[in-house]
This record gives C-alpha cells, structure tokens and sequence, in this order.
C-alpha cells in the first residue's frame, strides 16, 4: 500500500512538474498524462529488473540445495528396484524438479505478469479513454 502511494505521488510531482513547464490548453494536460504513464511503466521495468535479479539469486541457492536431488540417486542406488523402475522414477523426479519451477519462474518473470500486478493496463487505458478489457 506504501508503494502505492509513493508511485501516485512519484506521478503527481512529475505532473506538477510537467505542468509548470508547459501551460497550455487540455491537449498538453493529455501530453502530460501520457508522458506520466510511460514514467510510470518504465518505474514498472525497473522494478522488474530488479525482481528478476532477486529470482536469480535465489535460483542460485536452489542450485546449491539441488543435493537434495543427489540424494534420490544415492538412494535409488540402493534400492533393490530393477534398473527400468530406478530409471522411471529418476525421469519422473527429473521432470518435477525442472518443470515446475521453471513454471513458475515463468509466469512471475512475465510481463503481463507485472501489468496486471501494477494495474498499469487500468491506467493506461485511463489515461487514452478506452475501455478497460478486464471491464468486460
């Protein structure tokens, strides 16, 4: 909720601003809408950039745990399973420890992602009169 704030007030200066340099009529007060948006989506993708940093750091760690996954060797080794059922069973863990993370990784990374969390598209479509299609 702080954030937020901050981000309409970030927006608010930024139109004071942009107002006291360009006292027009109503087309430049839109010119300043429209530059406030695209201040406003580029704070967006930084905030991304960063959140995607933050992923691959823990992404790192995720590869120092993968021992874990060693672990379901080391035992499947062991186990007195036929070679067809040890192979099957590493497959399929294989498969769950790569796709869904990777799911994941995915959807939290894309940017229709973060237009939605930020209702950037709310805005945008403020800003140029249109209608809204999560309204519809």
């Amino acid at each position: 909720m702080k954030t937020q704030k901050m981000i309409y007030h970030l927006i608010l200066c930024i139109l004071t601003d942009l107002v006291k340099q360009d006292k027009q009529t109503c087309t430049s007060f839109a010119k300043i809408k429209i530059k406030a948006v695209i201040y406003y989506i580029k704070a967006i993708r930084f905030i991304r950039r960063i959140c995607i940093g933050i992923v691959l750091l823990i992404l790192s760690l995720v590869v120092m745990i993968s021992g874990f996954i060693f672990l379901h060797v080391a035992f499947l080794y062991y186990f007195p399973l036929s070679k067809e059922v040890k192979a099957f069973v590493l497959f399929s863990l294989g498969i769950f420890y790569f796709l869904i993370p990777l799911a994941v990784l995915l959807y939290f990374t894309s940017q229709r992602f973060w237009m939605k969390f930020s209702k950037a598209n709310t805005l945008i479509q403020k800003v140029l009169g249109t209608d809204s299609e999560d309204e519809k």
